[in-house]
């Protein structure tokens, strides 16, 4: 009997075509797959020696593609335990030294070799029909992460986790390359990888949060009735235009309008930046200008807080949960920090 797989995240397998002509990569996916183990575990070594052969960035990112996959495992202990509010992302080289990720790592993996040879990559978060996927299920968590990388002036998708293998229904990791997550063609990709920002889809007119929960069909006659509705290049390029906490509320924003099942998203963007503000107060005032100017980061701290707490308090499912305890325990410690602070004045 044959053996079923369920990819990570996919339970729906479609065939996605690459986008990058007829390129034959036998020899760079050789050339990945016989890096001296000497230099593995050296990121600015393994990223020169995957990229000396390449000829062009679209087999730069495919040696990068079949490295990963090839040689880091999905780490399925901090899968079954993974909780977003506590989960605290490895760097890049903590993933080459482990040798075990979940879809984050594979992402951050992989948009930091792209960055070291001036490839632009970003990491995509949004919701997957995959491991655990309902059909026609409302989505109010995100739970997977991929990467957009632009190569000669236009944006592709690369999910290298996916085309790295997948679990069996024993929920064990079995290595499989997949190279249908490389460069793949966004009207194939978006059936079962819908991004938090619609942007991210690559599409002239992106497909609504309904229609991807409704099923194939539904997306599928979404894409033939609308060819054009978006601009997302120049989303795009007003996204690269910010800072990365302004990223971050940009995304967040675009988020929550695209679907308000889910105010997780904006709620931990205020959260982020109310820690941000916080941290920001130095522990020695000595002056009552000092300690006034804390009081007012303090208090904007508070707001943020209060906006978070706002977004997520009719969150009934449970999804939330975390990240109300968390607000409550940082309105709390503001609340304490603020008072100090008054009294200091008084």
């Amino acid at each position: 009997m044959k053996k079923k797989f369920l990819f990570l995240g996919v339970m729906l397998i479609a065939s996605l075509k690459l986008l990058a002509g007829n390129i034959d990569y036998t020899q760079i996916d050789q050339h990945a797959r016989q890096a001296p183990v000497k230099i593995q575990s050296d990121l600015e070594k393994l990223t020169k020696y995957l990229s000396k052969p390449a000829k062009n960035d679209y087999e730069r990112v495919r040696a990068f593609y079949t490295w990963i996959t090839d040689n880091i495992a999905y780490d399925v202990k901090l899968f079954r335990n993974y909780r977003p509010s506590r989960y605290q992302p490895l760097s890049p080289t903590d993933v080459l030294k482990r040798r075990r990720a979940v879809c984050q790592g594979y992402a951050e993996l992989l948009q930091e070799m792209c960055r070291r040879v001036g490839i632009r990559s970003h990491v995509v978060g949004g919701y997957s029909k995959g491991f655990g996927y309902v059909p026609k299920a409302t989505f109010t968590t995100a739970d997977h992460a991929w990467n957009v990388v632009e190569i000669d002036g236009k944006w592709h998708l690369v999910d290298v986790t996916w085309g790295s293998g997948g679990l069996n229904d024993k929920m064990q990791y079995v290595k499989t390359f997949n190279e249908k997550y490389f460069l793949a063609d966004p009207e194939v990709f978006v059936l079962n990888h819908l991004p938090l920002a619609p942007m991210w889809q690559l599409l002239n007119c992106p497909v609504p949060i309904q229609a991807y929960a409704q099923g194939e069909e539904q997306i599928k006659s979404h894409l033939a009735k609308n060819s054009s509705c978006a601009d997302y290049q120049s989303q795009i390029r007003e996204f690269e235009s910010k800072s990365a906490n302004e990223r971050d509320f940009y995304v967040a924003r675009m988020a929550y309008e695209f679907n308000p099942d889910n105010p997780i998203v904006l709620a931990r963007a205020h959260m982020d930046q109310a820690n941000r503000l916080m941290k920001s107060v130095p522990r020695h005032l000595t002056s009552r200008e000092a300690i006034l100017q804390a009081v007012d980061t303090q208090e904007t701290a508070l707001e943020q807080l209060n906006k978070a707490k706002s977004l997520v308090k009719n969150v009934k499912d449970g999804s939330a949960d975390q990240e109300k305890q968390l607000i409550a325990s940082n309105i709390k410690t503001s609340e304490q920090n603020l008072k100090g602070l008054k009294n200091a004045l008084k």
